[in-house]
């Protein structure tokens, strides 16, 4: 699936941008199912010495782009049915 960059917007606290968020979209041409995702980049997702402003905007949605995956993967747990 190609993931698609829909929205990209800095988010600000005292005239400082403290995080980005990212709006991500995927459609599977053959299934029809689709992502639609907004992921919040923090500064603390940068790299060490990194600002929002010292980072390429392609990096930031590579961030985003993992923090989905991430976000969206299967994970082991425990599910208790009644």
């Amino acid at each position: 699936m190609n993931i698609q960059v829909t929205s990209f917007t800095y988010n600000f606290t005292d005239g400082q941008i403290d995080s980005a968020q990212v709006g991500l979209y995927a459609q599977a041409a053959s299934t029809g199912e689709y992502v639609n995702a907004s992921i919040r980049v923090a500064k603390s997702d940068l790299a060490e010495n990194t600002t929002f402003l010292t980072v390429a905007m392609s990096d930031i949605i590579a961030i985003a782009k993992k923090k989905l995956a991430a976000d969206t993967a299967v994970k082991d747990s425990t599910t208790n049915q009644a």
